[in-house]
C-alpha cells in the first residue's frame, strides 16, 4: 500500500465543517490503496470539539499531533488589562498568515521526522490554515516528494481576507501562494469558480488543477422515521455566520411575515446551530420573534443528525456577490433529501440544488422575495403538499467514498 503524509490543522476531535473533509478523506484513502498518516494539531482550545468522531479513523491510520504556540492566551490577558487593540496589531504585523503561525515549527519538525524514517511516496496538505501549505513546502523542498495541495477555501483570494490588496501583508502572503502554486504538483479546489481564480490569477497550466467537491457520508445519513401530525413546520440552519454571511435577512423576513400574518407564529419554527458574529437571540428579542427562533453555538454530529430528522426544510444562506460559494452543509443537506430553502445568489450553488430538485429559491438581496418564499413553504406544508422528488442518481455522485476515488486517482497519477 502506498503511503500520502497527510497536513491537516483541522482533524478529529477538531469538529466544525473543515474536519469533515479531511476525516472523511482519510476513512476512505485506505480502500483504494493509499494508507494515510495524519499531521495536525494536539489543542483544545477550538470552538467545536467532539471525541466520537475519532471512531471513523482506521485504526490503522497514524495520528502525529503536533503543539502549538496559542496567541489565544495573550489576547485574552491583553483584553484583561485593557489592551486589546495592541493585540489586534501584533496579529495584524506578526501572526502571518493567521493565528496557527505557532503550530508550524512543531508540526514541521514531527513531519520532518516521521519522513526520514518512514517511507512516503506523497505529501497531501489541507487549508485552511494556510500554514498546513507552508509547512507542505518546506517539506517538498527538503526531502523532493510529490505535492497535493488541497483548498478548502481560497486564501489571498477570499473575499473574506483581511487586508487591502495593495498591503504589504497582501503582497507577501500572495507570493507565498504563488511559490505553493507553482512548486507543489497539483493543486485541488472545492468549486469551479475558486479553481478558475487561482487558474487565472496565478496563470496555473489547468493540467495541475483538479476539482473535487465536499460530500455525504451515509454513516451520517439521516433514516426518515415515521412522524405523527405535526404542530411547526421546522426550518433549520447548521453553519456559522460571520462577514457578509449573516441571519439578518431572514430575520427580519420572519418578523415580516408575522406582522402581517400573527397566526403563523404558531406554526413555524427556525432553528440556528452554529457561532455566529450577531447575537441571534437579542436581534430575535428586538423583533419580537423570540418564540419562534433557537439558536445553539455548537452541536455534536449525532444531535444535528437527529435535528435533522425533525426538520422538514433545511436553510442555505448565500450572500449577493459571493456566486462561487459552495459551503459544505449543501452536501448535508442533499443527503437527507429534504426541501432546502435556499437564500442563494445564481452561481455554481444554485446549479446543483436545481439539479437536486431539493432547491426553493430566493433572492438573498431581496426581502421580499425571501418573505414569498417562506409563505410559499408554509401554504404547501400547511395542504400537505410540501413534498420533493429528489434526483437520487445525481446527488450520489457526492458521496465521500466516491470522492476519495478522485482524490486516490490524483494521486496515483504523481507517483
Amino acid at each position: 500500500m502506498k503511503r500520502v503524509l497527510f497536513i491537516a490543522y483541522h482533524f478529529p476531535p477538531l469538529a466544525g465543517g473543515g474536519t469533515f473533509r479531511s476525516l472523511k478523506f482519510v476513512k476512505y484513502l485506505p480502500e483504494f490503496g493509499w494508507l494515510p498518516t495524519v499531521i495536525t494539531t494536539n489543542t483544545k482550545n477550538y470552538w467545536a470539539y467532539d471525541e466520537e468522531l475519532l471512531k471513523e479513523v482506521p485504526p490503522e491510520v497514524k495520528i502525529i499531533r503536533a503543539p502549538e504556540i496559542d496567541p489565544f492566551y495573550l489576547q485574552l490577558l491583553l483584553s484583561k488589562i485593557g489592551l486589546g487593540k495592541l493585540y489586534q496589531k501584533i496579529k495584524d504585523h506578526f501572526l502571518i498568515p493567521d493565528e496557527k503561525i505557532g503550530w508550524i515549527p512543531f508540526a514541521y519538525w514531527k513531519a520532518a521526522r516521521e519522513l526520514k524514517y518512514q517511507k512516503y511516496d506523497l505529501i497531501f496538505s489541507t487549508s485552511p490554515t494556510p500554514c498546513a501549505h507552508i509547512i507542505a513546502l518546506k517539506l517538498k523542498k527538503k526531502f523532493e516528494i510529490p505535492w497535493v495541495a488541497d483548498y478548502r477555501d481560497l486564501w489571498t483570494l477570499n473575499p473574506e481576507y483581511p487586508f487591502l490588496k495593495n498591503s504589504k501583508n497582501f503582497k507577501r502572503e500572495s507570493q507565498t501562494e504563488k511559490i505553493i502554486a507553482h512548486l507543489c504538483n497539483a493543486q485541488i479546489h472545492v468549486t469551479n469558480g475558486n479553481l478558475n481564480n487561482i487558474h487565472n490569477y496565478f496563470n496555473l497550466d489547468t493540467k495541475y488543477l483538479k476539482l473535487i467537491y465536499n460530500g455525504y457520508d451515509p454513516s451520517t445519513q439521516v433514516v426518515p422515521i415515521e412522524k405523527k401530525e405535526k404542530d411547526y413546520l421546522r426550518f433549520v440552519y447548521t453553519g456559522t455566520f460571520y462577514g457578509a454571511r449573516n441571519p439578518i435577512p431572514i430575520l427580519n423576513a420572519i418578523s415580516e411575515i408575522v406582522k402581517i400574518k400573527p397566526e403563523i407564529s404558531d406554526s413555524i419554527r427556525f432553528q440556528f446551530i452554529g457561532k455566529s458574529d450577531i447575537d441571534i437571540d437579542a436581534k430575535a428579542t428586538n423583533l419580537g420573534i423570540t418564540n419562534i427562533i433557537s439558536h445553539t453555538d455548537n452541536l455534536l454530529r449525532s444531535e444535528i443528525d437527529n435535528i435533522y430528522q425533525k426538520t422538514d426544510v433545511s436553510v442555505l444562506i448565500i450572500p449577493c456577490g459571493q456566486n462561487y460559494i459552495l459551503t459544505s452543509k449543501i452536501f448535508d443537506y442533499l443527503q437527507i433529501k429534504k426541501p432546502i430553502l435556499a437564500i442563494i445568489p445564481d452561481g455554481e450553488a444554485k446549479e446543483i440544488l436545481h439539479k437536486s430538485n431539493l432547491g426553493f429559491f430566493a433572492d438573498p438581496g431581496s426581502p421580499k422575495d425571501i418573505k414569498e418564499q417562506i409563505l410559499n413553504l408554509y401554504r404547501l406544508w400547511k395542504t400537505n403538499q410540501l413534498q420533493v422528488k429528489p434526483n437520487i442518481e445525481y446527488i450520489q455522485q457526492f458521496h465521500r467514498r466516491y470522492l476519495t476515488k478522485q482524490l486516490a486517482e490524483v494521486f496515483d497519477s504523481l507517483v
